[in-house]
């Protein structure tokens, strides 16, 4: 089983990100001061695995953040669940940041005690309006002064690692309202990036591969005949790489959308990285969101928040994006395998509120009404973690890791289809879907059987082969509520077929089976390359036509502020209401795709009459039906 970012195979799929993820801190007892959070875990039980230690230079710029403990904490998913669901008592009266900071946040005669205690070792601190983050910048010497650490960097089965072989401390007053701290402790794993080599470049924008497939094949141009453009609308754009202004705007002009450059702006996040995401791959990731976005919502106003990849920075670029409050629909297109979080985890270098941290600031984003949209990956079911090691060389193993945050439950997860085509690949050897399916590349492998050297010799063949729409069952949360009892949530069939030794496998046998957690994605729209879109992208050649999940993320993002301009108000938390809405007969505005043959993303496939399926999620949406029954 493969993870498909390692083998850098779509230009605009969920790319790999450098992993940095907080070591925190148990309780212990001291006179003075204590450990600032009260997770059981400790960098000594693997110092011996460290390799080439020293010390962080004094002078060195450290950033991380205090997470505070939140009030009312058990209430969060309820009052998730009350603003976004119909008929509840409060249905549709949205928090504001400072009315979030008031149920959920810490007030200032809490937050006021940090700065002057950090003052006096000259850290700079800043707390967000959630009133639950403390973002902290200074020397590496002074924040040891200030919580009592020793930072130091080393090796770790070859990864750089920043570490603290002494646990954060405060004073008692201070520590007691902490739930953890970020950026003290992170590994950068070097997940894989994207590659160019798989796109198919064009002179120019062609109509079949233009946003407008997107709008008419999914019923959004009757919403636009109604004059709904996503005027007055903002959509967010999360994102861990730059872009630039010139691609975006030329490609809405070429594609006849407003290409005014003051739709788009640009918050920047200042977060530690150790491994840099402004390469020209990582920016295609900004380019295409921003440029579907925009075109999908023409007159809405595009705003990209922009930080470097970090745990400190997932957290402060949502909870920034939330503070603001301008956005009224986000989308990321960015994630991580699942699978790390519990490698590192069971190593004693994650802490295992991590997930609990995201979940908070997600719930912001839920209550305030925001509409946020994550792609559910590119590798389609599969991903890549650690089987074991020979010498110090990693053997990697191949399984349904799920990924993070397109598993959390308070965003809405895009997964991938392909749209009908035929098309001769190679030397006569063609492939052809006769209806839209879920991605995967299953569908080339009768090519495969007949052209085996030419598919393994080819790696561009050999990847669309290897790719598939991200789905499956997350370890990491729970069922959600709005999926309890939904048919085919925690029950699925699979295909196995890819072997693990990366091989397609013919005819695997169909097998079912049941779990637990989180099952995404949510919904799903063409991503397949081989039916993608166009991208601009000049440093890279110019026009393209590629695809992948964070296409659809966009794109959901857009088509969410086009119905938020009819509606006049934010649609919110999706998920509350399509899970009802895809059981209702009268008012479902979903096609869904169950059938066991023809229909995987590489290992779950349909389930014949029910509702859901980890593919394809409840499928595909006809945006007109979906507004007139969303409420």
């Amino acid at each position: 089983m493969s993870n498909l970012k390692k083998k850098k195979i779509l230009l605009a799929g969920l790319t790999g990100l450098a992993v940095f993820l907080m070591l925190t801190p148990s309780a212990s007892a001291a006179s003075k001061k204590k450990s600032a959070g009260s997770d059981p875990y400790g960098i000594n039980k693997i110092l011996k695995k460290l390799m080439a230690k020293k010390k962080v230079s004094p002078k060195q710029h450290v950033q991380l953040d205090i997470f505070l403990k939140p009030q009312n904490q058990s209430q969060l998913t309820d009052e998730i669940y009350n603003v976004n669901t119909p008929g509840k008592p409060n249905f549709k009266q949205f928090y504001t940041p400072s009315s979030f900071r008031a149920k959920f946040g810490q007030p200032a005669k809490v937050t006021g005690q940090y700065k002057p205690y950090l003052a006096k070792y000259h850290l700079k601190s800043h707390v967000f309006s959630n009133g639950l983050i403390i973002k902290v910048s200074g020397s590496a010497k002074n924040i040891n002064k200030a919580f009592s650490t020793n930072l130091e960097t080393a090796k770790y089965h070859d990864n750089p690692v920043q570490f603290s072989s002494k646990k954060p401390k405060m004073p008692a007053e201070l520590a007691d309202n902490v739930l953890t701290v970020l950026g003290i402790t992170n590994l950068n794993t070097r997940a894989g990036g994207l590659a160019k080599k798989n796109k198919k470049k064009v002179k120019k924008p062609e109509k079949k591969y233009a946003p407008s497939k997107f709008s008419d094949r999914y019923q959004l141009q009757p919403l636009y005949d109604k004059g709904y453009e996503g005027q007055g609308q903002t959509v967010g754009i999360i994102s861990f790489a730059g872009f630039k202004k010139s691609d975006v705007t030329h490609f809405w002009k070429s594609e006849g959308v407003n290409s005014n450059p003051n739709r788009i702006s640009i918050k920047k996040i200042s977060s530690p990285s150790s491994q840099p995401t402004n390469d020209a791959l990582s920016q295609i990731e900004t380019t295409v969101d921003a440029q579907q976005a925009g075109a999908i919502a023409p007159k809405a106003n595009v705003r990209v928040y922009h930080s470097n990849f970090s745990d400190v920075g997932m957290v402060n670029v949502f909870a920034t994006a939330f503070d603001e409050n301008k956005a009224g629909s986000l989308s990321l297109s960015w994630g991580i395998n699942e699978y790390m979080t519990h490698y590192l985890k069971n190593n004693k270098m994650l802490t295992p509120v991590y997930g609990q941290v995201m979940n908070i600031v997600m719930a912001q984003g839920a209550l305030q009404g925001v509409s946020t949209f994550v792609a559910s990956g590119d590798s389609g079911a599969l991903g890549q973690g650690i089987g074991g090691k020979i010498g110090p060389i990693s053997i990697p193993n191949y399984s349904t890791y799920a990924f993070f945050p397109a598993d959390n439950p308070w965003v809405t997860t895009t997964g991938g289809t392909t749209l009908p085509f035929s098309k001769k690949i190679k030397k006569g050897i063609k492939v052809s879907v006769d209806k839209e399916r879920a991605w995967g590349g299953d569908y080339m492998f009768n090519a495969y059987a007949k052209g085996r050297h030419d598919l393994l010799n080819n790696i561009k063949l050999y990847s669309y082969a290897m790719a598939g729409g991200g789905g499956g069952i997350s370890h990491l949360y729970n069922t959600p509520q709005y999926q309890e009892g939904v048919p085919g949530v925690n029950t699925f069939n699979a295909r196995q077929y890819v072997s693990n030794l990366m091989q397609p496998r013919m005819n695997p046998v169909l097998v079912s089976g049941t779990d637990y957690g989180r099952n995404y994605p949510d919904v799903s729209a063409n991503a397949d390359p081989l039916t993608g879109y166009d991208l601009y992208d000049k440093a890279l050649g110019g026009w393209q036509v590629t695809g992948g999940t964070s296409f659809v993320a966009p794109q959901f993002n857009g088509a969410t502020a086009v119905m938020n301009s009819g509606k006049g108000q934010r649609m919110g938390l999706w998920n509350t209401q399509i899970y009802q809405l895809a059981q209702d007969k009268d008012k479902n505005p979903f096609t869904v795709m169950d059938s066991t043959t023809n229909n995987s993303n590489l290992y779950y496939t349909g389930q014949p009459g029910k509702i859901y399926n980890q593919a394809t999620g409840l499928g595909t949406v006809n945006f007109e039906k979906l507004y007139d029954s969303y409420q």
